[in-house]
Parts: C-alpha cells; sequence; structure tokens
C-alpha cells in the first residue's frame, strides 16, 4: 500500500472518530436537555427540594455529572442568590456541553414552571378556579412523592459516611440543622400553638456554617479560633432566633463581626495558600456576554409593546440577586420592588400571581417574575397574546440572572478551590443540606399538601399522603430487586393516586 492511500485511510479513520464523538456529544447533550425539561414539570417543592431528584437523574440513571461535580454545584447554588435549581442546572449543562449546554439546561430546568404559569393565568382568566383545584389535587401526590425522596436523600447522606464515627457525625449535624430551621414547621405538624425559640431560615443556617468554616480557615479543631466562632455563632442564633433571647438591636453588631472574621479568615487562607490558579475571566466574560444577549433578544418583544419594558427587566435583575433565601423570601423581595413599586396591584399579585404559581412545579422566582411580566403586559390591552410576549422578558431576567450569578461565583470558586476552607465546605455542604431538605419536606406537607385540602384536622390528606408514600416505597424496593421503573411513572401514579383520592373523597 503507498504511503498516499495510507494517508488517506488516516484521514478517513479520523473523520469518522471525529463524526462519532460529535454523535457522542450530541446525544449527551440532547438526554441532558430533556432531563432538565422532564425535572422542571416534576418540581414541586421549590428549590432545595429539587437537589435528590436532580441528583438521581444526572448522578446515578444518566451519569453526565460525577457526584463530586454535582455537589460542587449545589454548594455554590446555595450560596448565592437567584434561582437553586436554574442555578444547578448551569453548572451541570457548563460541565455536560459547554456554553450551549448551560443555556439549554437552565432555559429547561425553568421553561414548564414559567410556561404553566402563564398558561395558567390565561385559562382562569375565563375557566374559573376550578382548573386550579384540579392542579392542586396533582400536586398533592407529587408533594408527596417528593417529600419521600427527600427522607431518602438525608438518609443516603448519613450512609454515605467512611466509617460509623462519621456517619453519627452527619447524623447530628442534620438532626441539628432540623431543629434550628425546622422548628416552626414541626410544631405546626403536630398541631401545637408554641412560639418557636429558633426557626432560622435556610440562609441564616448556610451563613452561620460558613462563618464557623471561613472564620476558622477550615481548621475546625483548632480551639484557639473554634471556641470564638461557636461563642459568636451560639449568640447570633439566640439573636436571630424566633425568641430573640438576646435582643434583636444587637443583631447589626453580631453580623458585623461575623463579616469581619470571615473576610478576616478568607484573606488569610489565600494568602497563606501556596495553589493559586488564574482567574477565568475569558469565560466569565463569555457567559456574561451571552445571557446579556438571551435577555435582550427575549425582551424585544416587550420593548415593542410598552416603553416601560426597560424599568421592568432593571427590577427583573434587581430582584434576583436580592433573591437569598428561598421562594418565600423572593415573595417579600416581589412585594417590595413591583407591589409597593406600583408594576402590579396587590390583589392581581397575591390573588392572581402567587396563587397560580404556588400550586406548579418550578422555581418561585421564576414563575413568578414570569407571572408578573404576563399581568403586565395583558393589562396592556388586554390581550393574552401580548400577556405571552412580556411574559418572556420576565423569564429570561429570571434565568439570566440566575445563570450569571451562579457563573460568576463558580469562577471565584474555581481559582480558590484548593483552599482548606472550601474543602471542608465540600465535606460538610451535604449534611447541611439534608437538614434543611427534611424542614421543606415537614413544609411540604403543612402547607403545600395539608394547607391545599383545607379540611379541618387534615385527616384526609395526611391518609393520601401516607398511600402515596407506601405506594413508591414498594416501587422503591422493586427497583432494588432490578426492576425498572421510570420516574415518570412514579410521578404519574403518585399523581393519579391523589387527584382520584381528592376527586373522590374532599
Amino acid at each position: 500500500m503507498s504511503v498516499t492511500a495510507v494517508q488517506i485511510s488516516e484521514r478517513r479513520q479520523k473523520v469518522k472518530t471525529t463524526v462519532s464523538d460529535e454523535s457522542i456529544k450530541m446525544r449527551k447533550f440532547i438526554s441532558m436537555t430533556m432531563t432538565m425539561l422532564k425535572i422542571g414539570f416534576i418540581g414541586f417543592g421549590g428549590g432545595s427540594a429539587l437537589i435528590p431528584v436532580i441528583e438521581d437523574e444526572v448522578v446515578e440513571k444518566d451519569k453526565i455529572v460525577s457526584e463530586e461535580e454535582f455537589n460542587d454545584d449545589v454548594m455554590i447554588a446555595s450560596i448565592t442568590p437567584g434561582a437553586l435549581p436554574v442555578e444547578v442546572a448551569t453548572g451541570i449543562g457548563r460541565q455536560a456541553s459547554g456554553l450551549k449546554g448551560m443555556a439549554a439546561a437552565a432555559t429547561a430546568m425553568a421553561l414548564p414552571g414559567a410556561l404553566l404559569t402563564v398558561l395558567l393565568q390565561a385559562v382562569i382568566s375565563s375557566a374559573g378556579s376550578v382548573v386550579k383545584s384540579q392542579i392542586n389535587y396533582l400536586s398533592i401526590g407529587i408533594s408527596a412523592f417528593i417529600i419521600l425522596t427527600l427522607l431518602a436523600y438525608s438518609l443516603g447522606t448519613v450512609c454515605q459516611a467512611v466509617n460509623k464515627r462519621e456517619g453519627q457525625l452527619y447524623g447530628l449535624i442534620i438532626l441539628g440543622v432540623f431543629l434550628l430551621s425546622g422548628e416552626k414547621s414541626i410544631y405546626q405538624l403536630f398541631g401545637l400553638d408554641i412560639k418557636p425559640i429558633f426557626a432560622l431560615s435556610t440562609i441564616q443556617v448556610l451563613g452561620a456554617a460558613f462563618f464557623v468554616i471561613l472564620f476558622t480557615k477550615g481548621h475546625v479543631r483548632c480551639l484557639r479560633r473554634s471556641i470564638p466562632a461557636a461563642i459568636i455563632t451560639v449568640c447570633y442564633l439566640l439573636c436571630a432566633g424566633n425568641a430573640h433571647i438576646i435582643p434583636v438591636s444587637a443583631k447589626p453588631f453580631i453580623l458585623a463581626v461575623m463579616a469581619v472574621l470571615s473576610i478576616l479568615g478568607l484573606v488569610q487562607s489565600i494568602v497563606e495558600s501556596p495553589h493559586k490558579k488564574a482567574f477565568p475571566a475569558k469565560r466569565l466574560a463569555t457567559s456574561a456576554g451571552f445571557w446579556l444577549l438571551f435577555v435582550v433578544i427575549l425582551s424585544i418583544p416587550a420593548m415593542f409593546l410598552t416603553a416601560k419594558a426597560l424599568k421592568f427587566i432593571g427590577m427583573g435583575w434587581l430582584s434576583s440577586i436580592m433573591s437569598f433565601g428561598g421562594g418565600d423570601a423572593y415573595l417579600s423581595v416581589a412585594q417590595g420592588l413591583f407591589v409597593e413599586g406600583g408594576v402590579i396591584n396587590n390583589a392581581d399579585f397575591y390573588g392572581n400571581v402567587v396563587a397560580v404559581a404556588n400550586a406548579l412545579p418550578g422555581s418561585i422566582l421564576c414563575k413568578i417574575l414570569t407571572g408578573i411580566a404576563y399581568d403586565v403586559g395583558y393589562n396592556l390591552n388586554g390581550s393574552v397574546i401580548e400577556g405571552f410576549l412580556v411574559a418572556l422578558s420576565g423569564f429570561a431576567c429570571s434565568v439570566a440572572a440566575s445563570g450569571a450569578i451562579f457563573e460568576l461565583v463558580f469562577c471565584v470558586y474555581e481559582k480558590y478551590e484548593s483552599l482548606q476552607i472550601f474543602s471542608v465546605v465540600k465535606h460538610f455542604i451535604r449534611p447541611i443540606i439534608s437538614g434543611l431538605l427534611l424542614t421543606v419536606a415537614v413544609s411540604l406537607y403543612t402547607s403545600g399538601i395539608r394547607g391545599q385540602v383545607q379540611t379541618g384536622s387534615g385527616h384526609p390528606a395526611l391518609v393520601i399522603t401516607l398511600i402515596v408514600i407506601a405506594v413508591n416505597l414498594v416501587l422503591m424496593w422493586l427497583q432494588r430487586r432490578g426492576k425498572n421503573i421510570h420516574l415518570i411513572w412514579k410521578i404519574v401514579i403518585s399523581a393519579g393516586i391523589s387527584f382520584a383520592g381528592c376527586n373522590l373523597f374532599l
């Protein structure tokens, strides 16, 4: 065989390999996008509640990212403002398929909830509350399924410990975080009229945890720093808690001390670190440019329809940046900016947008911002089409702001990930999140399930929830015995049980 023939053969083989690699990448991209879309459709319970569902799909089943990569995404999303599911999807998409993966994953995660919000707003205006009540019935079963998933995730955290001692430590952290954050929900669950001592928010729990880690520079066994950190943290908890054992007037001072000491510990860690990476400025600039273009393109219809579009877009970005602490916290931010700012009246905000958003899957931030934008567009001329077109700008703001903030913080994390503080954070973030998820599980029942049924003692809600959980436990047992039961079937069965039960017995 001549040299030319050999070269031709090698080139053909290289082309085949390239085509094969591209085909694999495309299949991975499509699979990831469809997975995010599916999770977006079943995402009842808000941001944190979706962490176990996302992990099961992208780590355990599809193996799109590793468990370590997923935990990094969850850690960054948990400490940044914005829509948590969208932020986690942004990280997964970036690691799986680069810039296009980031865009597709974030959009697919947010789209179902946002789209259903504006569709239901349009339908309710003509069909009344009947449609919403039926959606509530479906959501009860799905919420019960999510509760079981959250419990399984927390149990799995303890089981993942490398030894018995670490498992006990994880268990104590989970229990401690649950009691600090879920005290109010626990009292509601048992019908107790007791004022909680703590009842801390997610951001308060995470803030206290990160203060200890930052101030001790990740060396939590160093008594010289850990003892003062523990004393200051206890003072903060007693001040920030519901009972205000330490007067609330001391809170600004305590927070200032915590902030200064945290920054001091972080700076010292950076200076002492022998490993320093270059800051990925080009990647950050590319991402920022993309998200800006994303907002501009989707907001073009709104800009043609109303002169107030630019103001609304700015308020949308600002509200996303201010949205620390989950969905409930975003409602207060949205009220301050949009209701008190005259963008939407109080009756439409709570009676229409919030009521609809609470009945649907997906991020509260994305649904609320999209729903407000729809209301703005609809009220221009009473046109559903104009409502949908302006809603695009709200959707774009919610996704782009979350994605951009996540990328910024992740780039900073990548530069300094070798620091001891990040090693400790990665080690303990899962048990901390697990404790918070137990609070979400209890809240899902007390507010999401029992609150929607509205029947005195709430026994029908409890019976339906227990039936759904029992059926899913059987399905989990069958899976362990080798049966392949897809997530969609679990969701359909759970929703079907609650839909039939509510319509027959309520």
